[in-house]
């Protein structure tokens, strides 16, 4: 389950972000985020870990229709009362989603995996549940203000204490464990100087060029989710090759079982001049939507 936030630490992280520099940071991670995850349209998102609600208003604005889900049952009462009804908050843990498998079309773990007892599970929960895309925003271990956060809570209360920061490589590595190969994946960094800069260095921080480098403190990552099976509907409208004649319906489309006389040299088996078919033989009819062979009885 990893560490639950309370609600005052979503305030305190809410009233940073309300001021300088925390508001220049939020609006340059969320550009970057724009503009990696680039989606055609609205879409059915799913924010894992979502607090308050700040990522799904922001969602929201931008014309999608979001769902989040928070292991905080304070956090999801307060959601629930300040959210718009549009705006459905569930309880639940991002290791066990209660969603069913692709029932969004892209999954959103913003500031998450880092709080997270088991960062694998969550990332294996997250492409269950996705159609498309999984958007990943988090710290990066490798980065300046990285190092400061894993030390400030020697002298000071500090959240990150209880945080696992991820880098680009660690992240690449759990998504081929769970995804069982190499991952479709982009990937930008911002917040390359100290915070206390940002104000000052907006204009290249929120540069794209700028951002294909691995030392930011925000590391962003779109995960593109390639299923492992093929829908029954894609195979209608695709090509059949090697079977029929021009102008047969694809769906009656017969291969003639082998009749035992040799074929031509480079010839194909299809092309081969045809057996007549005893009466009662039985032929093999390929279904084109189905991609199976399934035994009829000629038409006499």
């Amino acid at each position: 389950m990893g560490y639950v936030f309370r609600l005052e630490d979503a305030h305190r992280m809410e009233r940073w972000a309300a001021h300088e520099p925390g508001r220049t940071v939020l609006r340059l991670e969320r550009n970057m985020l724009r503009r990696l995850w680039a989606p055609v349209g609205p879409q059915r998102v799913l924010d894992v870990g979502c607090g308050t609600g700040m990522t799904l208003q922001w969602l929201s604005r931008e014309g999608h229709l979001v769902t989040g889900v928070e292991p905080s049952w304070e956090l999801v009462r307060y959601a629930q009362r300040n959210l718009p009804e549009r705006i459905a908050v569930h309880h639940g843990f991002a290791e066990d989603l209660p969603f069913s498998d692709n029932e969004f079309d892209t999954v959103t773990l913003i500031t998450t995996l880092e709080f997270v007892e088991n960062p694998r599970a969550a990332l294996a929960e997250a492409c269950r549940v996705a159609r498309q895309h999984v958007l990943i925003g988090t710290l990066n271990k490798w980065s300046l203000t990285g190092c400061y956060r894993r030390l400030e809570f020697l002298w000071k209360t500090s959240l990150y204490r209880h945080a696992a920061f991820q880098s680009v490589f660690s992240l690449k590595r759990m998504l081929e464990e769970v995804l069982y190969g190499e991952p479709a994946c982009r990937w930008r960094t911002c917040l390359l100087f100290p915070l206390w800069l940002t104000p000052h260095m907006d204009m290249v921080e929120d540069h794209p060029l700028f951002q294909y480098q691995p030392f930011g403190h925000f590391l962003a990552m779109r995960v593109d989710l390639r299923p492992l099976h093929r829908p029954v509907q894609e195979p209608l409208m695709e090509r059949v090759v090697g079977a029929g004649a021009p102008g047969t319906p694809r769906s009656c489309w017969r291969l003639r079982r082998p009749s035992g006389r040799p074929t031509p040299m480079g010839m194909p088996p299809w092309k081969a001049a045809p057996t007549p078919s005893p009466p009662g033989r039985r032929d093999l009819i390929k279904t084109s939507a189905l991609g199976s062979l399934e035994e009829r009885a000629c038409p006499q």
